[in-house]
This record gives structure tokens, C-alpha cells and sequence, in this order.
């Protein structure tokens, strides 16, 4: 008699996810990986940057990775923050994924919590300067 089978719940998805040390895959399972997804994603598909434009690159998006970045570094939540800045945590998503500029009031606020300078934490292009 067969064994009782786990039914699927699913028929053509495909999760793959990786934790901790990025690892390095045989070519062979690169090339598989790449012709599924290709199958599945089709040639429909358009990058993120065709979609968003420089918007991902943005000075504004800049400091809302950067702040994301610091806050988890430092170990804290967003509740954490929220509650040493008295601010409500939907301002502080809004300002880690760029959709609000951190206002001028807050910037000296998230400096001395992060212990990071100012400059970084403005949305101000950084222009790099020619030697000459």
C-alpha cells in the first residue's frame, strides 16, 4: 500500500530564499534557475529602473536607505525610535522608504540618536569635486 502523500498546495511556484553568507551556485544550477524564471517572469518583464527611473537613486532615497540601514545597525525598531523622538511610527516608515523627507526639525534628532553626522542625513546632492 502507498504511503499517505503530502497534497500540494500549489502547482507552479517557486520560493527560493537565502539567509546569512551569500553562496556561490554550480553554473549548471545558475542556468536552470535562469531559464525557469525566465519561463515564468516571460519577456514581459522591465527592471526596476525602467519603472522608477532615478528615483531609486535619488539624494532622498539616499537617506531613507540610510536611515533604514542605521536604525537597524543600531538594533532598534521602529517603535524604539518612534517612542525617543515622539514621533508616530507611519511618519518614520514614510521617511525610511522616501516617501517624506525627515523634516528640518527631526534631522539634529536622528544625528544625535544615530550618532551620525548632519550631511548625511540631508537630501542634498553630494557633488564630487575635481582635483586639479
Amino acid at each position: 500500500m502507498p504511503a499517505h502523500m503530502k497534497k500540494h498546495l500549489t502547482k507552479n511556484d517557486i520560493t527560493i530564499l537565502v539567509r546569512g553568507e551569500a553562496i556561490e551556485l554550480k553554473d549548471s544550477v545558475k542556468s536552470s534557475l535562469a531559464n525557469i524564471i525566465g519561463e515564468l517572469v516571460g519577456d514581459d518583464s522591465v527592471s526596476a529602473s525602467e519603472v522608477h527611473g532615478d528615483w531609486l537613486n535619488s539624494p532622498r532615497m539616499r537617506v531613507a536607505k540610510y536611515l533604514k540601514g542605521v536604525r537597524n545597525k543600531e538594533g532598534l525598531t521602529q517603535g524604539d525610535v518612534c517612542k525617543k523622538l515622539g514621533i508616530q511610527q507611519s511618519n518614520l516608515s514614510k521617511m525610511e522608504s522616501g516617501e517624506r523627507s525627515i523634516p528640518p526639525t527631526l534631522v539634529g534628532k536622528f544625528s544625535k540618536l544615530y550618532k551620525v553626522s548632519v550631511k548625511r542625513l540631508q537630501e542634498t546632492e553630494q557633488k564630487k569635486k575635481k582635483a586639479s
